[in-house]
């Protein structure tokens, strides 16, 4: 076995339930139908939260439905044997930024902090296989942190906004920065970036564009008005734009979490570490206007900061957190560890605590029953029933024919975006966390 690979584990007590300890800063994974969850820390928590692997890396398993008040959380397996503890960055050092990559979506990569120096930067783990690597990356050393947003685009490159000064690897001092860390041919650069932040949360969207919002300086205090400005990353081209909102502005916070909705077209944001009452914000990509959306349903009574979102089916699935700097009000009201908003709606979200595993498109489909025969005495009546029974499948089946043809070239324009060469096929591709959400991988 190579030295820089650890142990490779036998997939069993996969079924093994979880009680994790609460926690903030933590990273949240989502492969196929798990979320991983790795890290985090909170002052005062079970010291396990650093020291247990089984606290320190799980999952949640979204296969199955559920009711957050009680989540099906796994441990994985052998993880007390295989994961390294030692080569991963604690949370007094700034912790680790963790993300998907690789040719396939089915590996984690996790960057450390620049104060550890004695491991390699880049670990990454291979939830296919449960094994964990050492990776050896060229160019510029990566540096990851629990308060950086980390974005995977479609063509396998991280890409991580700093939030600190740092020295680059020609001795360089920088106040700003953006690492983009190639999974796929395993090497790093460093781009200028027009912005520091920290907390702030990213979202990419899918013509490649990553979506700056919020966060706090590096001295951690809030700018005013930091919703105002929306920083755009052209990952494409290496571009930066800023776009001025407007509509019903957030106030000013760090902590936050976004997600693209289902659409496409707009970016919910949740929490955040300021005292606010409104909990939820919704900004419009077609204007980039803000406004608060209708909701339904018993949402959360504490508002919750340095969580994670992620896109999970037609739920928005955020994870921990705190109230306000070092309080987890939340666990005291007995709310769950994690929330699930129902976004398949534009009109109107809904605040649930069920998980439905069942895939969109079956979910907007309805299923049809034979109908029951018309009773006539009357031949007319029942050539006219006859005439209109025909017309219709008539109808249906040229709609259909229409549709399959847009939406195979829909499928068609969306691969060629996506594609790009370097793997033994000749494309690689990684999904978007919609995607992720069935279970989507191109091989």
């Amino acid at each position: 076995m190579d030295e820089n690979e650890h142990h490779i584990a036998t997939p069993l007590n996969v079924n093994a339930q979880l009680n994790p300890s609460f926690r903030k800063l933590h990273s949240a994974v989502l492969i196929e139908n798990r979320l991983y969850i790795f890290g985090g820390f909170m002052d005062n928590a079970d010291p396990k939260l650093l020291t247990d692997p089984n606290n320190v890396f799980f999952y949640l398993d979204m296969s199955i439905p559920f009711d957050t008040s009680s989540l099906p959380w796994r441990a994985i397996p052998d993880n007390d044997k295989n994961l390294p503890l030692e080569s991963l960055s604690t949370i007094f050092t700034g912790g680790v930024a963790a993300s998907i990559g690789g040719i396939n979506n089915h590996t984690i990569f996790f960057i450390n902090n620049e104060s550890t120096n004695a491991t390699s930067p880049v670990h990454s783990y291979d939830s296919q296989n449960n094994l964990w690597n050492t990776q050896i990356i060229s160019g510029d050393k990566p540096i990851g942190r629990n308060q950086m947003k980390v974005i995977t685009d479609y063509k396998g490159k991280i890409y991580l906004l700093t939030g600190f000064d740092f020295t680059d690897q020609a001795g360089v001092n920088r106040t700003s920065g953006m690492f983009i860390l190639d999974t796929i041919n395993l090497n790093c650069v460093i781009r200028d970036a027009p912005i520091s932040r920290l907390g702030y949360s990213a979202t990419l969207l899918p013509n490649g564009i990553i979506v700056y919002i919020a966060g706090s300086e590096r001295n951690y205090n809030i700018p005013p008005n930091n919703f105002n400005e929306i920083y755009l990353y052209d990952t494409n081209n290496d571009k930066w734009d800023i776009k001025l909102a407007t509509g019903n502005i957030p106030t000013s916070d760090a902590g936050i979490s976004s997600v693209l909705g289902l659409d496409g077209s707009r970016i919910i944001v949740f929490g955040g570490v300021a005292d606010s009452d409104n909990f939820l914000n919704v900004l419009d990509l077609t204007n980039y206007e803000w406004f608060v959306p209708e909701v339904r349903g018993k949402g959360p009574v504490f508002n919750r900061g340095e969580h994670t979102a992620n896109v999970v089916g037609k739920y928005m699935v955020i994870a921990f957190g705190s109230n306000t700097i070092s309080q987890v009000k939340y666990k005291s009201s007995g709310e769950s560890d994690v929330l699930l908003l129902d976004i398949s709606n534009d009109s109107e979200y809904i605040w649930t605590t069920s998980f439905d595993p069942t895939p969109l498109t079956n979910l907007n489909s309805t299923s049809s029953s034979p109908a029951e025969p018309l009773a006539s005495s009357e031949n007319d009546n029942k050539t006219i029933i006859i005439g209109c029974i025909i017309g219709l499948i008539l109808l249906v089946s040229i709609l259909s024919v229409v549709s399959a043809y847009f939406f195979i070239r829909y499928r068609e324009n969306i691969k060629k975006t996506f594609q790009t060469s370097g793997s033994e096929n000749g494309k690689i591709s990684i999904p978007s966390e919609y995607d992720l959400s069935y279970g989507k991988s191109i091989k």
